[in-house]
C-alpha cells in the first residue's frame, strides 16, 4: 500500500477512530496508541481489506479488548478518579457541564451493545445501516437497541436529578 493512500485514509478516519478509542480507554494517549496500531496494521496489509472503515474500527476495538485482558490477567484495575465539583458555584456553564457529565456517565454505564450503538449513532453520526453492517445486525435491531438505550438513559438521568 502506498503511503499517500494511507495518509488519505488517516485524514479521513483518524478523528472518528480517536473518538471511538477514547470511549473505551478514557485516556487520550492510550486512544492515540490504539489508532496508530490500527493504521500500522493497515499499512502491513498487502491488499486493502473490504470496508476499510469498518476494518479499522474492528482493529481498534479488538486491540483494546486484548489489552484489557492482559491487564486483568496480570494486575488489579485501578479505581476511577472522579473529581468533585464545589456546590458553591452555580454558574450556568457549570450546570451545563454537570448535565453533560451525567449524560456521559450514563452512556458509560450502558451495557454492550447499547453503549457502542449510542456512541456510533449520536457522536460519530453513523447511519443505522452502517452501524448494522459494522455490528453484523439488522437495521431494525439497531433501531430497537437505540430505543432501549434512550429509555435506559432517561431512567438513569431521572434518578440522578
Amino acid at each position: 500500500m502506498e503511503s499517500t493512500e494511507l495518509e488519505k485514509l488517516y485524514q479521513l478516519y483518524a478523528k472518528e477512530l480517536l473518538f471511538y478509542a477514547l470511549s473505551f480507554t478514557k485516556n487520550k494517549s492510550d486512544a492515540e496508541e490504539l489508532v496508530s496500531d490500527a493504521f500500522y496494521q493497515l499499512s502491513m496489509q498487502e491488499t486493502f481489506p473490504s470496508h476499510i472503515k469498518f476494518w479499522l474500527f474492528h482493529v481498534v476495538k479488538n486491540k483494546f479488548i486484548d489489552q484489557e485482558r492482559k491487564k486483568k490477567r496480570w494486575s488489579f484495575s485501578p479505581l476511577d478518579n472522579f473529581t468533585s465539583v464545589s456546590n458553591t458555584q452555580t454558574d450556568t456553564p457549570l450546570l451545563i457541564k454537570e448535565k453533560h457529565q451525567a449524560l456521559y456517565n450514563g452512556i458509560d454505564q450502558l451495557k454492550y451493545p447499547y453503549r457502542e450503538i449510542t456512541l456510533l449513532f449520536y457522536f460519530l453520526e453513523w447511519p443505522t445501516k452502517d452501524i448494522g453492517h459494522y455490528l453484523g445486525i439488522s437495521v431494525n435491531q439497531v433501531r430497537v437497541y437505540l430505543h432501549r438505550s434512550r429509555k435506559q438513559l432517561k431512567e438513569m438521568l431521572e434518578n440522578e436529578l
